[in-house]
């Protein structure tokens, strides 16, 4: 069960529950690197994972880049509530900011890491969000539509959903693409095009024969993060 004292302990984490906007009550974790560590990790995860599932990653995250993170299930996944539409995932990581800023976090020292569909969420956050220390963008979506077809270039707008593209040259944020060369889901070229419209965008990493479940396992994942996590916290 997501909310024992069992895996509160295991994990050395705190488990919350937020409601958000629209109604919905979603279950959130935050990991605690050390009380004076600044630099705070929002992540947003992809579509077939939960927040159980991605728990140990997070906590090796937070102990090898010496960050807080706060992760979270998007409404409708795991034990949280309602249904998960794209609205609500706006609303849903709007409501883990919210909470971050009341335990005295910083919007400087927060960092949005979206992986996948997370990219979504997290680009709309950070669009709208000022001051933000970062943003990291992992095997995004340059459109829901291009996902369907990456020759696509022209379509309704009403029928795309997390339109990122139009979105990052709003995020004044320094912006990290990581994207695997190999990627069989979200072709790169989704994360090229992000990359390219990016309104301060850093150095990307273009993982290379990583596919769209493995770019952690570059043996530049980590050195990346860690060099853009610094680089946060010298602003």
């Amino acid at each position: 069960m997501l909310l024992s004292r069992g895996l509160r302990k295991v994990l050395d984490c705190q488990v919350v529950r937020l409601d958000t906007k629209r109604g919905t009550n979603i279950v959130a974790a935050y990991i605690p690197f050390r009380r004076d560590t600044k630099p705070t990790i929002l992540f947003s995860h992809g579509n077939a994972v939960d927040l159980a599932l991605m728990l140990p990653f997070y906590r090796e995250i937070a102990r090898e880049l010496q960050v807080n993170l706060m992760g979270y299930d998007y409404s409708g996944y795991g034990a949280s509530t309602g249904l998960p539409t794209v609205l609500n995932t706006f609303t849903d990581i709007e409501a883990c900011l919210v909470w971050l800023l009341q335990q005295g976090k910083q919007p400087e020292d927060i960092i949005l890491y979206g992986q996948s569909v997370g990219s979504g969420p997290t680009c709309h956050l950070a669009a709208k969000t000022p001051k933000l220390g970062g943003v990291v963008l992992h095997s995004p979506l340059a459109t829901g539509m291009r996902v369907m077809n990456p020759t696509w270039n022209y379509w309704p707008t009403f029928l795309d959903v997390y339109p990122n593209i139009r979105l990052v040259p709003k995020i004044a944020a320094p912006l990290l693409i990581l994207h695997g060369t190999k990627d069989e889901v979200v072709d790169i070229s989704a994360g090229r095009a992000l990359h390219a419209a990016a309104k301060n965008p850093v150095a990307p990493l273009w993982a290379q024969n990583c596919n769209h479940q493995n770019v952690e396992l570059s043996p530049e994942y980590l050195l990346r993060l860690r060099a853009f996590v610094r680089d946060v916290g010298k602003h």
